[in-house]
């Protein structure tokens, strides 16, 4: 998934879910303020790397830099 459109489908999910779980709802600015945080939490994770695998070290580089593209098409919201 590209990450703006990571962005919206994460957005969309506290939108939906917050009404489907009995809520008052959630604004779009709330959303997009929970889906921030929940990405913030995603890169201050440390994974530990045991052994030097360059595969490994490569996927969690990527992954990480996903997860920021998401963060940042989440801003422009």
């Amino acid at each position: 998934m590209e990450p703006k459109e990571k962005a919206l489908d994460l957005m969309d999910k506290y939108l939906s879910n917050h009404f489907i779980s009995g809520g008052v709802g959630m604004t779009f600015k709330q959303a997009k303020r929970c889906s921030l945080i929940c990405i913030d939490e995603i890169l201050q994770t440390n994974p530990t790397i045991k052994g030097t695998s360059s595969d490994l070290i490569t996927m969690i580089v990527q992954t990480k830099a996903y997860w920021y593209m998401v963060y940042e098409e989440l801003k422009k919201l």
